[in-house]
């Protein structure tokens, strides 16, 4: 999610891109697209893969441009919500990520792993569209995504060396070639690149706007969608059995996540905008480095074909939690903007929903 799309750069009033209140769909329809693709022309997967690579190194160079680095210190002022923010995506979900990885897929070493690699890793980017649609604080959203960002770049090697290390005859040095490749070179790149704009005297939230990054990093994740399940798609349709035991623990972990985010803010007194921002922060997970690791880093296909399925689980769950924490309109909320009735000033704003 880009400055564009939320918002939030440089002291601009909240809102949502289209691409990005249409990405949900776009996803599960680029999955679809790239099995068609694979089914029909297989001689295609090894050009596919080859796309993943730079595809997803584009694709998180444009979710990282997102990041200014001044709105972290925001976010470091709210203590407990930090504090419960970082418990919660750092300790509580990778220990859970790897109890249901041991209960449920114990015999399937390749899922397992990709089902970690996929549930160890904080959403940066599109928790914030979920979270504006809930009427949640988007403002400190911005903040807290320097925070995920930086944190799971140093820990995420941590998580795979302790939590699935044996299972894989993945090396740390392999590991830690993807993490520099896909993730802090990406990151210095966008960084870069806003910090040139500033040179300059130019917004960045006026030349995300202008050069249509959030268009352009929807296309880019479409495309890597697209490339990595056409380059697998073989892998997908002999293992049909494999792909049906990851919904369980799936399901599973994003309703103790889920319960585990309300109900510490219910104990910390939060308010309803970080208690929504709180939620999706804690569900919403990193798909495009946690596919950026598994396209480069393992040789299983199964790890990558776990890691892109994660999010068509993810996706319809998430439009649930929308739906649940969603303020009720009071009949003083009930209001009109454009001739149009909108239930709460949260549509009316956005002029979006799930």
């Amino acid at each position: 999610m880009t400055a564009e799309s939320a918002g939030l750069d440089d002291g601009a009033e909240p809102r949502l891109g289209r691409s990005d209140r249409l990405q949900p769909l776009l996803l599960i329809a680029s999955i679809g697209v790239g099995l068609g693709i694979g089914r029909a022309a297989p001689s295609l997967a090894d050009l596919a893969a080859r796309t993943v690579s730079v595809g997803v190194f584009v694709l998180i160079m444009l979710v990282m441009l997102n990041v200014n680095p001044r709105s972290v210190a925001g976010v470091l002022t709210q203590r407990r919500f930090l504090g419960a923010a970082i418990g919660l995506n750092f300790i509580v979900n990778p220990l859970l990520a790897w109890l249901l990885g041991t209960v449920f897929l114990s015999g399937q070493p390749e899922l397992r792993v990709g089902f970690v690699l996929f549930l160890v890793t904080p959403c940066i980017g599109w928790y914030l569209v979920f979270t504006e649609l809930a009427g949640g604080d988007t403002e400190l959203g911005v903040g807290l995504l320097g925070v995920n960002v930086v944190l799971q770049i140093l820990l995420l090697p941590v998580y795979l060396a302790a939590f699935v290390g044996e299972s894989t005859t993945l090396g740390i040095g392999s590991l830690a070639e993807s993490v520099a490749a896909y993730l802090v070179a990406p990151a210095v790149v966008a960084w870069s690149i806003r910090r040139w704009w500033k040179h300059r005297g130019r917004s960045a939230a006026e030349e995300q706007r202008r050069l249509r990054v959030s268009t352009l990093k929807t296309a880019a994740l479409v495309l890597v969608i697209v490339a990595m399940f056409a380059s697998q798609a073989s892998a997908i349709f002999d293992e049909v059995g494999a792909v049906v035991r990851l919904i369980v623990p799936m399901v599973v972990f994003f309703a103790v996540a889920f319960g585990c985010a309300l109900l510490s803010a219910r104990l910390l007194h939060l308010p309803h905008g970080e208690r929504v921002l709180l939620a999706f922060t804690t569900t919403s997970r990193n798909s495009e480095a946690s596919l950026a690791i598994a396209a480069t880093a393992f040789a299983s296909p199964l790890v990558a074909l776990t890691v892109a399925l994660g999010p068509v689980i993810e996706l319809p769950l998430l439009v649930l939690m929308v739906r649940s924490l969603r303020p009720r309109p009071t009949g003083d909320q009930m209001n009109f903007a454009g001739g149009r009735r909108c239930r709460s000033t949260v549509s009316c704003r956005t002029s979006g929903r799930l």
